[in-house]
This record gives C-alpha cells, sequence and structure tokens, in this order.
C-alpha cells in the first residue's frame, strides 16, 4: 500500500506526488521485494529505471516498518544516487579542489542523510519534497549549502598564506603541541564542560578528521585494508594536516580564550 504525503500547505491541503509517480508507484508495489530491488538498481536514464521520488518512497515505508532485507539495498540504490547528484568537488577541469565545494557537498549529504536517520524518530515532512521532486529539492539544498560554505572558507582564509597556500606559520606555532585531548586538560572542569561546544563549531570534515585523529585512526598506511583518514576522506596526507591543524587552532582559541596560552 503506497500511503499519501502527509505535509500540508500553509491552507491545510496535503502535498501531493505527481501523478505520474504515483502511478508508478502502485504498479511497482506489485513486484516481489527481488523484483522491486531489481527494477531499482537499474541504471538512471536507462530502460526500465525507476525514478528516485519512487525509491524514496519505498525507502521511507520499508524503514518504518524495520524492514531491512528491503530497505537496506534500497537505500544503498538511493545513496548511491544522490552521491551522484552532490555539487562537485573538483573544478571542471578536473584538476583542482575547493574546500568550499567539498564542504557543500558534505553538508548536503550529511542533511539529507540525517532526514532519513531522523525518521527512525518520528516522520520527517522536510522528505515529502523530495517525493514529489528529488532533483528541485536537492538543488535547493545544495544551493544554501555552497552558501554557507563560501562564507565559512571566507571565513577561514586567515588562518591560510595565499602564496603558499599552507596554514599560515604564526597560526602553526599557536597550535603549538595544543592537544585537545590532553588528559591533563580533561580533568579540569571547566575546560571539559567547554570541549563538545567548541568541538560542535568545527565545519563537518574538520570535526570528523579531530574524531579519526582522537580515536588513533591513521592518516594513511601501507596495509590497503586499513581504515585510514585518507581513505575515510579521499583527501591527501597534506590536505589532512592542514585540516586538522586548522581544527586545532580553532579548538585552542575557543577553548583557551581568556586565559594564557
Amino acid at each position: 500500500m503506497i500511503s499519501p504525503l502527509r505535509k500540508r500547505t500553509r491552507d491545510g491541503e496535503l502535498y501531493v506526488r505527481f501523478p505520474d509517480i504515483e502511478a508508478q508507484l502502485v504498479e511497482l508495489d506489485q513486484l516481489s521485494p527481488g523484483e522491486l530491488i531489481a527494477r531499482c538498481r537499474i541504471p538512471e536514464r536507462e530502460a526500465g529505471s525507476v525514478p528516485t521520488e519512487c525509491v524514496l518512497t519505498f525507502v521511507r515505508r520499508e524503514w518504518a516498518a524495520q524492514n531491512q532485507p528491503l530497505h537496506e539495498p534500497l537505500l544503498k540504490v538511493l545513496l548511491e544516487r544522490l552521491r551522484r547528484r552532490l555539487p562537485r568537488a573538483v573544478s571542471k577541469d578536473g584538476k583542482t579542489e575547493s574546500m568550499a565545494r567539498s564542504d557543500a557537498a558534505e553538508q548536503v549529504q550529511d542533511t539529507f542523510i540525517g532526514m532519513l536517520i531522523g525518521e527512525g524518530n518520528g516522520y520527517d515532512e522536510r522528505l515529502d519534497f523530495y517525493e514529489i521532486s528529488f532533483s528541485r529539492s536537492l538543488a535547493a539544498l545544495s544551493h544554501t549549502a555552497k552558501v554557507r560554505a563560501r562564507r565559512s572558507a571566507s571565513r577561514q582564509e586567515e588562518l591560510y598564506d595565499k602564496e603558499e597556500g599552507e596554514i599560515r606559520a604564526d597560526v602553526e606555532e599557536a597550535v603549538g603541541t595544543f592537544d585537545p585531548f590532553d588528559p591533563d586538560l580533561l580533568q579540569q572542569e571547566t575546560y571539559r564542560s567547554r570541549l563538545p561546544g567548541a568541538m560542535e563549531q568545527l565545519e563537518p570534515l574538520e570535526k570528523r578528521i579531530v574524531e579519526m585523529w582522537r580515536n588513533d585512526i591513521p592518516i594513511d598506511s601501507k596495509d590497503p585494508n586499513a581504515i585510514t583518514m585518507r581513505g575515510m576522506t579521499g583527501r591527501s596526507e597534506k590536505g589532512i594536516r592542514l585540516i586538522r591543524d586548522r581544527a586545532f587552532a580553532k579548538l585552542r582559541g575557543l577553548l583557551t580564550r581568556g586565559e594564557d596560552a
């Protein structure tokens, strides 16, 4: 059974899917689980492919029903389609990578996945927009993320030497041997209470790298099967160190404000 959307307009009317999407949902709902998975796996733009709006509908329904054998493969299809639509992290020539574009892509992915996960605690009406038009809704989310990422990037420029493309020497010196998780620092109640809030002020990628560093995940490894920061982020060793140092500089400023550094 295909349930109607729940979000309402300002006039109190329920939002509705487009007729062609609704018709395909009814048709697809007659398939066996295996047939449905197979249909959804057909690449987009190929004959017989299923609109992403329909994939999302079934992902939400099976998640609510805790039907993992069907939910998990459909979620994998949905996330792969999401990744194909994320803001490009590299320039059109494929040679340069923009921190702002990369941050925007991560914000979009984290926000969308957050909505999906959030439905474990209750229906998230924001996803109704994506069932109506996945591409347009994702484009709006991407635009917002790009604006935020550009603003964030401009605030972070002060940490870098524009000519060298590296963290400024005075900032690096200020970071020094600062370890935000130093056991001695964590013994201080005030410091310990402020650390979570300071972590939340980091950019998503900064926070992720700091958390991996905290959990002793290496930047790189000769073991191809090892979990590494490079593997988890797709960044170079130098890039990871720059982001880590930038994050540490921010944390040091936030956590030692008003104290002798």
